[in-house]
This record gives structure tokens, C-alpha cells and sequence, in this order.
């Protein structure tokens, strides 16, 4: 932002009356789990369905309770973000706005967030008067080019942000562009006598800018396995895109898996979450195999020993996180690479063939790597097996 004038800054976004009422709804939610856990007298029961029952009719309460404090939480820290508008001066208000009528556009409104982490936020009431000379429509990208020039921080449009400028009136959102960019590259194979693979996966890019990567291998093979670990992606994909964190998401899955009481998906998660902002990655494995990350010729483990999705409430959950570098590859593996490289021996031989890779782009890694696994078996496919890599470079770097 330009240094030669100071811009108005109104400290609170949130009115208080908004978040006092939201904590009082966050505190309602923490009363009612409470009371959903308090213990009931027992009574001697002989009959073992009555005993079963009970059981359940208990295993529901505490998991009913779960998600109440887990929904509490997230409206309480949604009350405590802290969110200020930083207000252009009159003079830098008026400067911008001579700057876009030269371009034929009209400035409305104007005004910058500013969130609790740093991460700001630039929104503007615009439409086009266009003119003799000028071209008919400019794009929102168009637009935060302007006003990156003007604010000295590079801006681009949001992803639900229209996309032209027209002659009426529209709200546009315009937020810090990300440091780093990901590329990504899969190979997968299908068991022998299957006609679908057991595993499942997705690459998708968040709201506040995080790019996700998640794995699941459905028990099993076949369609039931396909079946089963679609329906853990699906939930994964849904939950964080939300808002979720990654460990409330993990722990509702595992709840709504326990709650359907049939006992019959069991599938792994493979979570790996990277902040485009800051490059901080977070792995988060439930009954996944071990990971990798490559940085140049250094390969380093990423563990797992957990057990998968619904099988107990007090779930184990394996978490890493790393600050990731410009080069830096990640690399996941559905737990049929086993049959090609197990044990410590076969871990040895993994890790040697990612660190001599002759490739660069993460598809080609993917392909090299399932290649020199069936050739361990002479082409023989054990088990579904899904590879997922995923390249990083500083923003403007990618090769």
C-alpha cells in the first residue's frame, strides 16, 4: 500500500452483540453434550439382547455428545476470529478511484479485511462506463492487476468472484495471491479378476487456499472396497471444504462410520494438507501405509501405524507436519505397494528408487515407480495399488 498516506483502520468486524450471541449458542451446544454423558444408575439386566441394547443406546449417546462439542467448537472459534476493515483515507480513495475511471470502470465501494492471520482481503463495488477508445468489458483479473499496482501487494480474484465487469453494479472480491503452487500425478492398477479398483482418491483446492490431496483403500477389493472408500473421499471433500479442520474431520467421519453400526467399512484415510500461503504441509493417516518426502536426493519417511476409519470411537490417528520447500515432492502409496516392497528391506528399495528418479513431473515419478513395482512380480497385479505424487515450487517457479 502506498506509504505517503495512512489508511483508516476500524479494529472489530464482528459486532459484539453478533458475538456474544454466538457464544451463548456455542455454550448451549457444550450443555446439551453434557448432558447427554450423564451416567444413568444401572440396574442389574440378565437378558443379554436388553444388555446389548444398552450398550448401543450408551455408545450413541457418547458419540451424539461428541458431535455436539465438536460443532460448539467451531462456532466458538468462528466467534473469536479476529477480523479488522482497513478504510482507504478520502485522499488514497479518491486516487484509486481517478486511477479506474481513466479505464472506464467505476469505483462504488472500497474496503480491505484484514483476518487474524495476517491474510488481507480487498473488496470493491465496481461496474464499467465504458467509452470511446476503451475496450467493451475487463475481466476481474484485469481488475486486480489495477489495484495490485496501486495497494503494492499482488492480488488476485476469488474463485466466486464474477468474472467481467459489467455496466451495473457488482461486488468483487480480490484476495493476496498464494506463494506456492502444487502439481500433481497419479498411477493406479487393479487387482487381478477385478473389473474396479478398491481405491479412491481426490486433489482439490479449498477456499483458504489449501490444497488437499486424501487416499482411501477400501477393505477388500472389488466393488464393495470402491463403494466403501468413495464414501470416505466424499466426506473428506465435503467436511474440509466446509470448513472443517482436518483432525474435526477425521474424528466425524470415524463417529458417522461407528453410528451406522454395520461394522463393514473399515476403509484407510491418506490426508495430506499443504497451506499455499506459508508451504506448512499436514499428513494425517488412518490405517494408511507410510508416505514420502523427497528434497533432492533425500527421502524421508512419513509413518503410519494406526488403524482405519470405524473400528473404535477413541480412534489413534497419525499426524506429521513439515514446512515443505521450493522442489520438494510428496509422494503416497495405497497399502498395495506392500506386496512389491515389504518390510525394512522393501522400505530400503522404495526409498532408493524415489531418491534416483530420472523425472520431474510428478505423473512421470508416479508411472516409474508402479512400472518398477510390477516388474518386482513380473507383472503380476497383487492388489489395487494407488500412487499419488505431488510436486511444490515457489509461485512463478513451477517447471
Amino acid at each position: 500500500m502506498q506509504k505517503d498516506v495512512q489508511a483508516e483502520v476500524i479494529p472489530t468486524f464482528w459486532l459484539q452483540y453478533e458475538k456474544r450471541k454466538m457464544k451463548e449458542c456455542a455454550d448451549t451446544l457444550h450443555n446439551l453434550a453434557s448432558a447427554f454423558l450423564i451416567e444413568e444408575k444401572d440396574e442389574e439386566e440378565k437378558d443379554r439382547q436388553n444388555l446389548f441394547y444398552k450398550k448401543r443406546i450408551k455408545e450413541n449417546r457418547i458419540l451424539m455428545a461428541d458431535h455436539l462439542k465438536e460443532m460448539a467448537s467451531i462456532i466458538q472459534n468462528i466467534a473469536e476470529e479476529k477480523t479488522k476493515i482497513i478504510c482507504l483515507s478520502t485522499k488514497q480513495e479518491k486516487m484509486l478511484a481517478k486511477m479506474l475511471s481513466v479505464e472506464g470502470l467505476v469505483l462504488e465501494e472500497f474496503s480491505i479485511l484484514e483476518k487474524g492471520n495476517g491474510r488481507k482481503e480487498v473488496l470493491a463495488r465496481i461496474y464499467q462506463n465504458s467509452f470511446p477508445g476503451k475496450k467493451k468489458y475487463y475481466t476481474s483479473e484485469e481488475v486486480a492487476e489495477f489495484l495490485s499496482v496501486f495497494l503494492n501487494m499482488q492480488l488476485v480474484a476469488s474463485i466466486n468472484t464474477p468474472f467481467f465487469v459489467g455496466n451495473q453494479p457488482e461486488n468483487f472480491c480480490f484476495e493476496e495471491d498464494v506463494s506456492y503452487m502444487v502439481l500433481t500425478g497419479y498411477a493406479k492398477t487393479t487387482k487381478e479378476g477385478e473389473k474396479v479398483s478398491g481405491d479412491n482418491f481426490v486433489f482439490f483446492e479449498s477456499g483458504d487456499k489449501k490444497f488437499y490431496s486424501i487416499l482411501s483403500d477400501g477393505m477388500g477389493s472389488g466393488e464393495k472396497a470402491c463403494k466403501d472408500s468413495e464414501e470416505v473421499i466424499d466426506m473428506a471433500e465435503r467436511f474440509l471444504e466446509g470448513g472443517l479442520s482436518d483432525v474435526t474431520t477425521v474424528k466425524m467421519m470415524n463417529d458417522f462410520l461407528l453410528a451406522k453400526g454395520d461394522g463393514k467399512n473399515m476403509s484407510t484415510l491418506d490426508l495430506c494438507s499443504i497451506d499455499l500461503y506459508t508451504g506448512q504441509a499436514g499428513f494425517l493417516k488412518v490405517g494408511a501405509t507410510y508416505g514420502l518426502l523427497k528434497r533432492d536426493g533425500y527421502v524421508e519417511k512419513i509413518p503410519s501405524i494406526s488403524l482405519p476409519l470405524g473400528v473404535f470411537h477413541d480412534m489413534e490417528m497419525n499426524q506429521y507436519e513439515k514446512t515443505l520447500l521450493d522442489g520438494d515432492y510428496i509422494f503416497l502409496f495405497s497399502d498395495g505397494i506392500l506386496d512389491y516392497f515389504y518390510g525394512e528391506q522393501g522400505e530400503v528399495i522404495l526409498k532408493e528408487i524415489v531418491a534416483q528418479i530420472p523425472y520431474k513431473r510428478p505423473s512421470e515419478m508416479a508411472s516409474h515407480i508402479l512400472k518398477l513395482a510390477l516388474s518386482t512380480s513380473q507383472g503380476k497385479i497383487k492388489d489395487d495399488t494407488t500412487i499419488l505424487v505431488m510436486g511444490i515450487w515457489e509461485n512463478g517457479k513451477m517447471r
